[in-house]
């Protein structure tokens, strides 16, 4: 994220957080919510990188300031990722620890930002309601979340909320097409049609995808994912052996986890009537003449998506997929 893409992407946060800069009256906690390929925690670093700033209201990437910022010397800020992870009450007092003294640096402020802010424990939220509540002088959080009615009403009361776009879906579909991705020992990967849509529709940083891609996680799947849809417009009775099969392939909670949102994908553009183009169009044109199947298909996955920090049965989640969609067709 930089001042040229937020001005363009997000004019109505841009002129929001100028204004309030001007005013003096920059909020104690913002929370950025949007779709999953709205690129929250970048402009949340942004955001917090420009209250530091030595030459605009938006961070100009060429002074001081910014440069030791770009460069990972950030002694004013603080990053927790739930991306990944559950947000646990460590991770808030590690926060509390960093920020128990003043700002180390001349003119800046205390920032911080947490990432997938939905994605914390009851235990740590309440100790970072405290850390809401009496905030040091200058001190500012970045919340983000792609679900913002997970979010504790408790939260979002002390939150001034801001929905962020996605920045051109379609032109980050076309730059992942395009890029030649270095994985782990040197191996080189070009994304197929279908992975860069689905993952276009989730991320928006060529370097957070990257990071993906080396894991190994998400081709395992995504494929697993992609053989089901396939078959599904074939013969429901094969796509549902060719799903019950992959709990034998799958080990890895991640791997499920992109399978169920590759699939989810997919069933919620059917339910929506998306006629956009798009490489799964043919797809979703035959599954719409199932809907009841599609509906309670998504049902199971969501719930198997909103528990992903528990250890599901997967064999049973799969089994209960492939059953709704065995009754229905």
């Amino acid at each position: 994220m930089d001042k040229t893409t937020l001005l363009k992407a997000e004019p109505k946060l841009a002129k929001l957080f100028i204004n309030s800069r001007k005013q003096n009256r920059v909020a104690n906690a913002y929370l950025l919510y949007g779709s999953r390929n709205a690129p929250l925690k970048e402009t949340a670093i942004y955001l917090a990188k420009s209250l530091s700033c030595e030459q605009d209201l938006l961070a100009c990437d060429n002074c001081p300031s910014c440069k030791r910022f770009n460069n990972g010397i950030r002694p004013d800020f603080h990053l927790i990722d739930g991306e990944q992870n559950t947000i646990k009450k460590d991770d808030v007092k590690s926060l509390e620890a960093a920020f128990s003294l003043s700002a180390l640096e001349k003119n800046h402020r205390l920032t911080y930002v947490i990432n997938r802010i939905e994605n914390i424990t009851e235990e740590a939220s309440n100790s970072l309601l405290k850390f809401l509540e009496e905030p040091k002088e200058g001190q500012v959080a970045f919340l983000t979340t792609y679900n913002i009615q997970k979010v504790l009403p408790t939260i979002r009361s002390r939150s001034l909320e801001i929905r962020v776009d996605p920045v051109s879906p379609k032109d980050f579909y076309e730059s992942l097409l395009e890029k030649d991705f270095v994985l782990e020992k040197g191996e080189h990967k070009h994304l197929s049609i279908t992975e860069a849509f689905v993952l276009s529709r989730f991320y928006s940083n060529i370097d957070e995808v990257e990071q993906l891609l080396k894991d190994g996680f998400f081709e395992t799947g995504f494929l697993a994912a992609e053989e089901f849809l396939n078959d599904l417009v074939v013969d429901y009775k094969k796509a549902c052996f060719t799903l019950l099969k992959s709990t034998q392939q799958i080990k890895d909670a991640q791997c499920y986890n992109w399978l169920y949102l590759t699939i989810n994908e997919i069933f919620t553009l059917t339910l929506l009537n998306d006629e956009s183009d798009n490489p799964f169009q043919e797809i979703i044109r035959s599954l719409n003449g199932h809907r009841n199947a599609i509906r309670d298909g998504q049902k199971i996955i969501s719930e198997a998506l909103a528990l992903k920090q528990i250890n599901l049965n997967q064999t049973l989640v799969i089994a209960r997929l492939a059953k709704a969609i065995n009754e229905e067709y």
